[in-house]
């Protein structure tokens, strides 16, 4: 997925806008994201989504897949926003409680607030989520160190940001070749037997790591590595009047509908 990921940056409609509008347009809608009401963070999640599957061109699937699997985990936390307990002895139901169930002596209940705590947190992970997605879809992390750089980050934190990106492919392959060797010699049979091998699997994975860290460090140094990466520039990039004044208008639009709902 991350592989597929990394080449749809490269293949979309958009990789020929230059990358630091694309990266000023998202953070200023992460912004927007994060300071606006709930009915706003909707609206600026489905028209950035527009962004990424319409002008981009990005495989709807793959792009559900994210929000899907990034959604996950919000309501893998949601119950702690949601439910709250207290002592069977200690509890009175409130108005604003909305169902209740009684453990033993223990009492679990939802309220109308901990609903709306909950909802307004998943709509401002949702457009949070639409602008990073825009950036990982549409801008190639190669470009985006570039911008980086160009704005005064210092070269070692990129250089090491370039390292750790590159070493996520190559810790997936080798995860996933340790893992089918095990399941080929008849390994994770069982919650023991699963719990064994993933600890293994660990162990092995943190060796070849460190082994093609150190590969990887010899053969730089062999061609005369400088403790400085150079990173291939795209000349090609080109400014669209359409692109920016679209966005320019949506950024306003939002802003003046937040502002009117704020007042």
């Amino acid at each position: 997925m991350i592989g597929r990921i990394d080449s749809l940056a490269y293949e979309n409609r958009l990789k020929r806008l230059p990358p630091g509008q694309k990266l000023f347009f998202s953070l200023a809608m992460l912004l927007l994201a994060l300071i606006s009401h709930p009915l706003v963070q909707g609206m600026l999640f489905v028209w950035m989504s527009i962004w990424i599957v319409v002008y981009a061109r990005t495989p709807w699937r793959i792009y559900l897949a994210v929000v899907a699997a990034s959604f996950a985990f919000l309501l893998a936390g949601s119950p702690a926003l949601l439910l709250e307990v207290t002592r069977l002895s200690e509890w009175t139901r409130g108005g604003d409680v909305l169902a209740y169930w009684q453990l033993g002596g223990w009492v679990v209940y939802a309220t109308a607030e901990g609903l709306i705590r909950a909802w307004s947190l998943a709509a401002r992970s949702l457009a949070a989520l639409s602008c990073f997605s825009f950036i990982l879809f549409t801008v190639p992390f190669a470009e985006v160190l570039q911008v980086f750089r160009r704005i005064g980050i210092p070269s070692i934190l990129t250089d090491l940001m370039m390292i750790m990106y590159r070493f996520v492919f190559g810790l997936l392959e080798t995860a996933e070749q340790i893992w089918t060797a095990q399941k080929a010699r008849g390994g994770h049979r069982g919650a023991a037997g699963t719990l064994r091998d993933a600890g293994r699997l660990i162990v092995q994975l943190f060796i070849r790591t460190m082994q093609r860290y150190r590969q990887l460090y010899i053969s730089m140094t062999a061609r005369g590595f400088t403790d400085d990466f150079r990173v291939l520039a795209q000349v090609s990039h080109m400014r669209s009047k359409r692109y920016e004044w679209e966005a320019i208008a949506g950024c306003l639009l939002l802003t003046m509908l937040e502002w009117w709902m704020g007042g």
